[in-house]
């Protein structure tokens, strides 16, 4: 027996393994991933499955008497029958795509400049940043008080150099304020995503397609871009999702007006449930919201996967 042990001792041959603490010890991944899922499930689903509750009945705060009663699809019918409504849903429209484009477009060539060694480039890349850091509701009093104003502002200002009447942007062309003060706010987080996807290029690309006799533009459209896809299509679906939340530079600036000239969805949901205290028509909007943001991100990921074609 003692032979025995000792050529399987010799020959690297155990009978009695010990199992693997690590492998004992080590929870399987369904097992880590389950709390989380679990507490997105609730900050999430959960309100939205309590906000499609309450759009089905009809509540107003201001009629207690009156209290929760099933209403079934009378509010949808009801926002739905608004002239108001559609005219919100246009600048919804309006406001996304135009901040959107602005956004990638300005963000794109601060990318691009970004993405060069000069003097300085820290400071500058800070000064670009530093918008993003700023709260919408402090960045709208900003923009209304010392850029807007058309007394004391620095609209007004280049207006009486250049001889020009001011002009109140706020009242006259309040869809156009809002377009402004949302992309100054937006433009460095769109600055930043892509300039990571610039940084991580590799030179090597570039240098191949110089060999090849190709100029800067041929390098930017059949190297960079291709390689840019993804980060594209990352930071205008996250653009798209948290631009369609506008709500505190429309409130602080133009609260809405005049009339319904800069509502969005996001504070039409406001106007209704907090100034006309209608609970079901404010959460029927809010449901419509959602159902309208998923179509807008499924249509926008097909527009991008048919324009980069197999990039994607």
């Amino acid at each position: 027996m003692r032979q025995s042990e000792a050529v399987q001792q010799y020959s690297g041959v155990t009978t009695n393994r010990k199992p693997n603490k690590k492998k004992l010890n080590e929870p399987p991944v369904k097992r880590l991933l389950l709390p989380s899922i679990i507490f997105v499930a609730i900050i999430t689903q959960v309100p939205f499955l309590i906000t499609i509750y309450y759009s089905l009945h009809d509540w107003n705060i201001m009629r207690p008497d009156r209290g929760i009663a099933f209403s079934g699809l009378k509010n949808f019918a009801s926002v739905l029958s608004q002239p108001a409504f559609y005219q919100v849903l246009s600048n919804t429209f309006l406001l996304t795509v135009s901040i959107l484009l602005v956004c990638f477009i300005l963000g794109l060539t601060f990318a691009l400049l970004m993405n060069r060694d000069f003097f300085g480039k820290g400071i500058v890349r800070t000064m670009f940043v530093s918008p993003f850091f700023v709260m919408p509701t402090v960045s709208a009093i900003i923009w209304k008080t010392m850029m807007l104003n058309p007394n004391f502002g620095y609209s007004a200002y280049f207006a009486n150099v250049f001889g020009s009447a001011p002009v109140d942007w706020l009242s006259e062309r309040p869809l156009l304020a809002i377009i402004m003060i949302v992309s100054w706010q937006w433009i460095p987080f769109f600055m930043l995503i892509l300039l990571a996807g610039l940084q991580s290029l590799p030179h090597e690309l570039i240098e191949a397609s110089q060999l090849d006799g190709a100029n800067r533009i041929q390098q930017f459209m059949n190297v960079t871009i291709p390689h840019l896809v993804r980060y594209i299509e990352v930071v205008v679906l996250l653009g798209l999702m948290f631009i369609l939340q506008v709500f505190g530079e429309i409130y602080v600036t133009t609260s809405g007006g005049p009339g319904f000239a800069s509502t969005n969805l996001s504070f039409f949901v406001y106007r209704i449930g907090f100034q006309s205290w209608n609970v079901g028509e404010a959460t029927a909007v809010g449901v419509i919201t959602v159902i309208l943001t998923i179509i807008m991100m499924l249509a926008l990921i097909k527009v991008l996967r048919r324009t980069f074609k197999g990039e994607m």
